[in-house]
């Protein structure tokens, strides 16, 4: 289940310094240190801590550079996205089964901020504090954009599944077969995934054995490199058309997937 908060907030923040024993801090560091804040209020609530992902750090970025730089403040940005559609698009090498975002908004007349004053702010905010707090999320990416007494943060949540490693040619070719790698960051055991490949023609049927055939998709199988890695062989058996790789357990699977396109 995809989840998002639209409640927004914004704090104004006594006289403070972006600096670490008298030194000032990078935008990274200060998005690291966010991550760290963000684990320790998880941590005293007995929760697993969220792994820090990059991709999920630069999709927070962008939206916070985005509200910066636009102009606006909300969960939905001006082309009319909103967390879900935000990572479909500009991160689409990721599959997960939640997402979620907390915004914020932050001003003085210093025009300096901490870490520790942010997550503070989203944990005086109950639906905030939610999703700092949600039990099923693994992973975290925090973005922050800085421009005069203003400060725009964001962090996304989410429970990615697999993250595609590779990157397959613009033009997929129906007549060849391709190896793709993939990284595995689910807590479920490995031996649970399971992929499945959606066909551009639903009526397509593919044979699974002589008594079974599967119309509109194929099983694919997956070849274990380690214990969070492995590849998939694919070949386009329904000739022209979008094809969607979706991943889920136990021979079932998530809706949304990656989508792979044969010319």
């Amino acid at each position: 289940m995809k989840r998002w908060f639209l409640v927004l907030f914004t704090l104004v923040l006594s006289l403070s310094v972006l600096t670490a024993k008298g030194k000032t801090m990078s935008v990274q560091d200060f998005e690291k240190e966010v991550w760290r804040l963000t684990n320790i209020e998880r941590s005293r609530h007995s929760l697993k801590a969220l792994a820090y992902d990059s991709g999920l750090a630069r999709l927070a970025r962008f939206h916070s550079q985005n509200m910066q730089k636009r102009g606006f403040f909300s969960h939905r940005d001006p082309q009319g996205y909103q967390v879900t559609e935000r990572q479909k698009r500009y991160y689409p090498t990721l599959v997960v089964s939640n997402i979620g975002e907390n915004i914020g908004r932050f001003r003085n007349e210093a025009g300096t901020f901490t870490p520790q004053e942010l997550v503070s702010g989203w944990m005086a905010s109950p639906s905030h504090k939610e999703n700092v707090l949600h039990p099923d999320y693994t992973h975290l990416g925090v973005g922050i954009a800085i421009q005069g007494d203003t400060m725009y943060a964001t962090q996304n949540f989410a429970t990615p599944l697999i993250k595609m490693k590779s990157n397959p040619p613009k033009s997929l070719d129906k007549q060849k077969v391709y190896r793709l790698s993939f990284d595995y960051l689910s807590p479920n055991r490995a031996s649970r995934l399971a992929c499945t490949m959606l066909y551009p023609d639903p009526n397509k049927a593919f044979k699974i054995s002589e008594d079974q055939e599967m119309v509109g998709a194929q099983p694919l199988r997956l070849d274990w490199v380690s214990k969070t890695q492995f590849n998939i062989d694919i070949s386009f058996l329904a000739g022209k058309g979008d094809y969607q790789l979706c991943f889920g357990f136990d021979g079932g699977y998530f809706p949304e997937g990656i989508v792979l396109k044969a010319k």
